[in-house]
This record gives structure tokens, sequence and C-alpha cells, in this order.
């Protein structure tokens, strides 16, 4: 009986390693369902044309017309890395959140920074940020979002919540002025023009 078992074990093998070797087998493609791929094909047009900068708090210098009750949108478009310097000369950054690599994301000249602050709120979390931009020729509207559950410490002060974005210098057009309409939950509330030079 012992000597059935090994010839039993070899024929086994022997048909495992035939149907393994066979030309007949044929592995199965499987491909997506088309609700799954025309998914993942909209999320790729849907990418965002901004690149996140920067966000936290700042301290702006002179604004003697905003007071302690005040809810006012300030904006700025910068296009160089003079402009950039002046901009944190005057505003002052007071807990920010960029890191190297999102800092590194402002390359000039081939890159148009936006920011963006609410002038004044508790400091509390990270509230302020882009949630969509529309370009049409030389007309941007920029719509910005302000949480109002932010969460997080709450501190005695006075800071503007700030973000930061960059986007392409070449979606916009090469020449002329370009109009940028920030607009706060849906509102507009400032608009800025640049030559974008």
């Amino acid at each position: 009986m012992p000597s059935i078992y090994p010839g039993v074990i070899g024929v086994i093998l022997a048909v495992f390693l035939i149907a393994a070797c066979s030309d007949d087998t044929v592995s199965p493609i499987v491909k997506p369902p088309e609700s799954v791929r025309s998914d993942d094909s909209q999320e790729l047009e849907e990418l965002p044309l901004w690149r996140y900068v920067n966000s936290g708090w700042v301290s702006p210098l002179n604004q003697q017309s905003a007071n302690a009750f005040s809810r006012e949108l300030r904006a700025a478009v910068i296009t160089s890395a003079a402009e950039l310097e002046e901009f944190n000369r005057t505003v002052i950054s007071k807990r920010t959140r960029g890191t190297g690599v999102t800092l590194n994301r402002a390359e000039f000249p081939g890159s148009v920074v936006l920011v963006a602050y609410v002038l004044w709120l508790p400091v509390q979390g990270n509230p302020l940020s882009v949630v969509g931009m529309e370009i049409d020729g030389s007309h941007v509207v920029v719509d910005l979002e302000l949480d109002e559950e932010s969460q997080g410490r709450e501190y005695p002060y006075l800071f503007a919540p700030m973000t930061m974005v960059t986007v392409d210098r070449t979606e916009f057009p090469a020449e002329g002025p370009t109009s940028f309409d920030f607009r706060l939950d849906g509102e507009l509330q400032v608009t800025v023009k640049d030559d974008l030079q």
C-alpha cells in the first residue's frame, strides 16, 4: 500500500504541471466598469488650477480703517520676488502653516501668487481657503470659503486669517491687464487688476 501513495502523488503533480503549461489556458483580462473609468477621467479633468503655498494668520500693518468688528476681505496679486518681499514687510506672518516645499511653489516669473485675508476674526483653526477658481481670458474669479466652525485653540489677538495659492503664469493672457474677482462665501468682496508683468 505505501508504494501506491508516491505514484498517486506523482500523477497529481503531473496533471497540475500539464494544466499550468498548457497553451489553451487564457488569463482573463478584467476591465473596470465604464462608470469607474469615467469617474477617474473626470477627477483628472477637475484638478484645481491652483496649488497651496501658505495659510494661517497675519497682522497687516497700517489698518486704521478696520476695527475689531470689521469683516473685510483684502487681496493681492503677486508676480515677482520683490512684490512678495514687499507683501511680507507690510503683512507680518504670525502663525503660518506653509512648509519649505509649499513655499517653493511660488517660482517667479512662471507663477502668479494670489493672497487673501480677512480683517479681523478671533484666532482659531485655519478657516480661510480657496475652494474654486475660474479663468475666462482676462477675467478670473477666485472663490474663498470661511469656515465658521474652525477647530483649534482660540487666542485673544486680532489676527487676520490668510490663504496663499499659486497659479501657473501660462493660464493667463500674455498681454493686458487681468481682473481678479475675489468672492467670499459666494459674494463678491474685492476686485484686483494687475498687468501680470
